[in-house]
C-alpha cells in the first residue's frame, strides 16, 4: 500500500513532502519466510547500530542548528565504532556459528551415511541368522528323528546274539535235514526189507500147497496176493509217515533243550514182521488142512481164511 514518507528537521519542523513511493505487496510465502527470519533472528544489535548511525549523522551533518561542541561530536562517532565494532564481532560470531553447523551437518551427513551402511550390514546378518535358524531347527529335527531311530535300533538284539541265533536256527535245520534222510534210508530200507518178505510169503504159499487146489476160484472173490502186497505196503508207508512227523516233533523239542531218545523204528517193524512170519505160517498150516478137506469131496461156500487179507502186512 502506498506510504507518506516525511523527513523531521531537527527543530522538530515538518520538511518539504517527499514523493510518494510504491511498494508492492508481498505475496504469503514471503510474509511467511520473513516472520520466520525475524524469528529465527535477533536483530537488535543491529537496530542499534543503526540508532548510533542516524545520532552520528544527525550531529555532525546538522547545518540548520546551532554550532554543536566537537566533544559531542566525538562521543557520538566512538558510540558509533564502539557499535560497530561489536556488530563485527557479533558477524564473525554468528558465522562462526554457521561454519560450526556447517560442520556439524557434514558430521550428521557422515553418520547418516554410517548408519545406513551398518543398517544394511545389520539387514544382511539378519538374513543370515534367518538362514542359520531355520539351518538349526532343520538339524535339530533331524537329530531327534535320528535319537528316535537310535532308540528303537537299542531295543532290538546285538549283532553277535543275532548271528548266534541264526547259527542255532542253521545248526538246527541241518540237524532236522540228516535226520529226514536218516529216516529217508531207514524207510527205503524197510520197504526193500518188505518187499523181500512179501517174495519170500508168496514162495512159501505157492510151494507148500497143491497147485490144483490153488487155482480153485473162490465164490466171495478172494483178492489175489499182489492185492494183499500192496495194500501192506500201504499201511506199512502210512505208519513211517506217522513216525517221520513224530520224529520232527521231536527234533523240535530238541531244539528248546529237551533230549529224548527214541526206540528205533525199525525193531518196531522187525517185530510185526517176525510175529506176521509166524501167523503166516499158522494160516499156511490151515490153508493145507482146508485143501485135505476139499480133496474128500467136502466142499464150502463159507469164507475161508485165505480169502480175508492178512492183518498185520
Amino acid at each position: 500500500m502506498p506510504v507518506t514518507v516525511e523527513h523531521l528537521s531537527t527543530n522538530g519542523i515538518k520538511g518539504s513532502a517527499q514523493p510518494q513511493i510504491a511498494i508492492t505487496p508481498l505475496t504469503p510465502e514471503e510474509e511467511e519466510r520473513i516472520v520466520n527470519t525475524r524469528i529465527t533472528n535477533d536483530e537488535r544489535p543491529l537496530k542499534r547500530i543503526i540508532k548510533r548511525f542516524h545520532h552520528y549523522i544527525n550531529v555532525a551533518h546538522a547545518p540548520l542548528l546551532p554550532s554543536v561542541p566537537s566533544g559531542s561530536v566525538e562521543d557520538a562517532r566512538e558510540s558509533f565504532l564502539v557499535e560497530l565494532a561489536s556488530f563485527q564481532l557479533l558477524l564473525k560470531k554468528n558465522a562462526m556459528i554457521c561454519e560450526a553447523e556447517a560442520r556439524q551437518v557434514e558430521e550428521y551427513q557422515r553418520e547418516k551415511h554410517r548408519i545406513d551402511l551398518e543398517h544394511n550390514t545389520l539387514r544382511g546378518q539378519i538374513e543370515q541368522l534367518k538362514t542359520s535358524l531355520e539351518e538349526a531347527q532343520l538339524t535339530r529335527k533331524r537329530k531327534m528323528e535320528y535319537d528316535l531311530i537310535a532308540e528303537k535300533v537299542n531295543t532290538l538284539p546285538s549283532r553277535e546274539e543275532l548271528e548266534k541265533t541264526i547259527e542255532a536256527l542253521e545248526n538246527d535245520m541241518v540237524a532236522i535235514r540228516d535226520e529226514h534222510e536218516t529216516q529217508s534210508r531207514t524207510i527205503q530200507s524197510q520197504k526193500v526189507a518188505l518187499d523181500g518178505i512179501i517174495s519170500d510169503l508168496g514162495s512159501l504159499r505157492f510151494h507148500g500147497g497143491d497147485p490144483t487146489v490153488s487155482g480153485v476160484p473162490s465164490h466171495r472173490g478172494t483178492p489175489t496176493f499182489e492185492s494183499r502186497a500192496s495194500e501192506g505196503l500201504e499201511e506199512l508207508e502210512s505208519i513211517q509217515a506217522s513216525e517221520v512227523t513224530l520224529g520232527l516233533s521231536k527234533g523240535d523239542e530238541r531244539e528248546e533243550g529237551e533230549e529224548g531218545e527214541e526206540k528205533p523204528p525199525e525193531l518196531e517193524v522187525n517185530g510185526d514182521i517176525e510175529m506176521g512170519e509166524v501167523e503166516e505160517k499158522t494160516k499156511n498150516s490151515r490153508a493145507r488142512k482146508a485143501r485135505e478137506d476139499l480133496e474128500e469131496g467136502e466142499a464150502t461156500d463159507a469164507s475161508s481164511e485165505l480169502s480175508e487179507p492178512p492183518d498185520n502186512i
